[in-house]
């Protein structure tokens, strides 16, 4: 037995949890598989696996080998399909990182599709909205909304405009009115929004005159999820501001509606990120080209000030006018070091 075939079968003992279901899978006796292990066990001088009667599971070193193999064995498959022109049809493992917040409302109805269109891949999606390291956690892209700097060591391909909606439900405003300056915020209350990397909250950003200015909210409630602040929005408990795209359809229902449009300002942009020392395989590209379609090139604003009838002539100072507070916004990130 070679390496290479003694890696095919630990990856699939792994991932079928037991040797009889791995054999079953390869085609081979349970002895084969069996010995394939124990051989790579013996190369490595390691224990990969824990063996009891009743269960079978990696130990620390076999789970990082586990993820060596994948690389590696998708790394060969990806050349061995470059050399044979199978590019329209990328196989293997694709293993994807995702923020928790984006994934019911703009991330799911295209990965429906996608998975149809590309059916002999095998995508792992990972949701979180904590920084990632791509490298060692075998990420082969994500989606975020941030800006990359540029000694990051990431590459990061634009997929969509995004604006901070300020937006609570018409029971709300009936109840408690409209804000028409960014001060009248102060009697209001705010969700708040915290970082779930780091915990420090987020300011609210608006535009004022051409310049981009902060806003410290003051309330009741603070979040670590874009997706709950929408939520407590819905029932009535406040304004929040999220980003324009996760609360697109409660708009477009009328579950919500955006105030202070006027002072709108620029949220990152949502990005497709790639570790900048890899080779951009087939199966990334394919992912990265067909989100670029999936994803409106304009954003989602434009249809928010459709949907809500808001007039937005121009940025009116009277509106806009507050005390400024300045402070830095944070953003959930992807970093290949960790954050």
């Amino acid at each position: 037995m070679d390496k290479l075939y003694c890696m095919q079968v630990f990856v699939r003992v792994v991932e079928h949890g037991a040797f009889v279901r791995a054999a079953d899978a390869l085609g081979v006796s349970k002895t084969t598989v069996t010995d394939a292990v124990k051989r790579l066990e013996k190369q490595l001088g390691i224990r990969l696996l824990n063996r009891t009667t009743r269960k079978l599971s990696t130990t620390d070193e076999g789970r990082s080998y586990y993820e060596n193999c994948v690389r590696i064995l998708d790394e060969i498959r990806e050349s061995e399909d470059n050399l044979s022109g199978a590019m329209m049809q990328p196989r293997g493992r694709l293993r994807v990182s995702v923020p928790q917040s984006f994934m019911d409302a703009i991330f799911f109805p295209g990965l429906m599709e996608f998975l149809r269109r590309y059916s002999q891949l095998d995508v792992e999606v990972v949701f979180t909205d904590r920084a990632v390291n791509m490298v060692e956690e075998g990420i082969d892209c994500a989606i975020r909304g941030l800006e990359i700097s540029a000694d990051s060591g990431l590459v990061a391909r634009p997929l969509s405009p995004v604006r901070w909606l300020t937006c609570a439900a018409p029971a709300y405003v009936a109840q408690h009115g409209t804000p028409r300056r960014i001060d009248e915020l102060e009697n209001h209350n705010c969700i708040r929004f915290s970082s779930p990397s780091n915990g420090r909250p987020r300011d609210w950003r608006f535009t004022v005159a051409g310049n981009e200015v902060s806003f410290v909210p003051g309330g009741s409630l603070r979040l670590t999820s874009f997706n709950a602040a929408i939520q407590m929005a819905l029932v009535g408990a406040g304004i929040a501001q999220v980003p324009d795209g996760l609360a697109h359809a409660e708009v477009m229902r009328g579950n919500l509606v955006p105030v202070l449009a006027d002072c709108v300002a620029d949220a990152p942009s949502l990005m497709l990120i790639y570790p900048g020392n890899r080779y951009l395989t087939a199966k990334v590209r394919m992912f990265k080209d067909y989100f670029l379609q999936a994803f409106p090139k304009e954003g989602w604003w434009s249809d928010i000030v459709r949907a809500s009838g808001v007039i937005t002539s121009g940025q009116h100072p009277a509106n806009c006018q507050f005390h400024p507070d300045s402070a830095s916004a944070t953003s959930p990130g992807v970093s290949q070091t960790p954050a």
